[in-house]
């Protein structure tokens, strides 16, 4: 791609996410199949509300939406707002399945197709923590980012008491590259967010 017009490779990229997304609706599976990967539709939209209710404490530490998402309603717009700017924006959320059965998300918040960066955030109910879904899922992810589509990088903001967070993209070596302050107003507090980013080993 290096010897193609900026037009031509955004072109490209979007043509990769669009071929996935009619090959395969962008399902994923991790290395070992523990995991698996589902574009979220609407009609997830009541399950997923219940495991947000149900985790929603554990939740509301770090993830800053819980207010503005009070009813199924509120994510099933949520939801089909996200899956219409998948063909030009790249946003994609995904249900995190382990046994058939939802314990989170994974998404990609944006692709920035000049840059060739997906800007990338995730969670996970309390139940299915410290049992390695979300090391998978982030895996499986970073794979799809850099092996399939051919991105440059993947980003993460991680506010810096989120240990837990940082201490998961460390391990598929993420490293902290700067800091914004503040980086969001979290239920009337206001907390910095680090950038950690993980770069194409192939560039």
């Amino acid at each position: 791609m290096t010897h193609e017009s900026p037009a031509s490779q955004i072109a490209e990229l979007q043509a990769r996410l669009l071929r996935q997304l009619e090959q395969n609706g962008l399902r994923l599976v991790s290395a070992a199949g523990e995991v698996k990967l589902v574009r979220m539709e609407e009609a997830d939209a009541p399950g997923h509300f219940r495991l947000i209710e149900e985790n929603r404490a554990h939740l509301r530490e770090w993830l800053g939406w819980l207010d503005v998402t009070v009813q199924a309603e509120n994510l099933r717009e949520f939801i089909a707002e996200a899956r219409s700017r998948t063909r030009d924006e790249g946003a994609i959320e995904w249900a995190i399945r382990h046994g058939g059965q939802p314990v989170g998300v994974i998404s990609f918040h944006e692709i920035e197709w000049s840059a060739r960066v997906a800007s990338i955030g995730y969670w996970l109910a309390k139940p299915a923590t410290g049992r390695g879904l979300a090391t998978a899922a982030l895996r499986t992810v970073v794979e799809f980012a850099f092996a399939t589509l051919g991105l440059k990088t993947v980003r993460a903001r991680i506010a810096p008491g989120n240990v837990r967070s940082a201490a998961l993209v460390r391990r598929l070596g993420f490293r902290v590259v700067g800091v914004i302050d503040p980086g969001e107003a979290l239920y009337g507090r206001m907390v910095a967010h680090e950038v950690f980013e993980l770069e194409n080993p192939s560039g």
